[in-house]
């Protein structure tokens, strides 16, 4: 066997192998705003106060009794942020909407919204959406597009109906 037909077969074989692309969450921001927010103040400024909701997650990064703190969610229509005033707070739920006004930002490399395909978050991320389905959720035609943040173990995915970004959840493992 020649060192170029070794070569080819190899990159034959290894060429479907790619690294999973990560994104550091310091870039990710969402409706104009950083991902983590150190506080309230500027979730506050552009949405209005609102109530703090109690979470009652059993396991995960913001699970109140396997992380022995209080976690609350602040809740708006497209938004909810969750957190606490010692650990800052996280864009954990966004509902896109169809005219495209909420965005999702990572550096200045892409952006997507209710606008944007499935087509193109997946040329984005390299991958392809998988078909799921959702415990209390009636959809049948969901797919999910997820991933990592970058040195984490906490992550994120898209959620696409009709080949249209829909929703980003935030996730952490149990």
């Amino acid at each position: 066997m020649t060192w170029l037909n070794f070569a080819l077969i190899f990159s034959l074989l290894f060429s479907n192998y790619q690294e999973d692309k990560t994104l550091d969450s310091e870039y990710v921001f969402v409706d104009g705003l950083a991902f983590h927010q150190q506080g309230t103040k500027s979730i506050f400024e552009k949405y209005g106060p609102t109530k703090r909701t109690d979470t009652n997650y059993e396991c995960g990064f913001h699970s109140n009794e396997e992380q022995s703190k209080t976690y609350y969610q602040l809740i708006y229509p497209q938004i909810t942020w969750i957190g606490n005033a010692e650990e800052g707070y996280i864009s954990e739920l966004v509902l896109f909407d169809s005219a495209g006004e909420m965005k999702w930002t990572y550096y200045q490399e892409v952006e997507f919204s209710g606008k944007s395909t499935q087509s193109e978050v997946e040329q984005f991320f390299g991958k392809q959406a998988e078909t799921i389905r959702f415990h209390g959720r009636d959809e049948a035609d969901l797919f999910s597009l997820g991933g990592r943040f970058t040195n984490a173990d906490d992550g994120f995915f898209f959620l696409f109906k009709e080949e249209k970004l829909i929703e980003f959840h935030y996730w952490s493992p149990c």
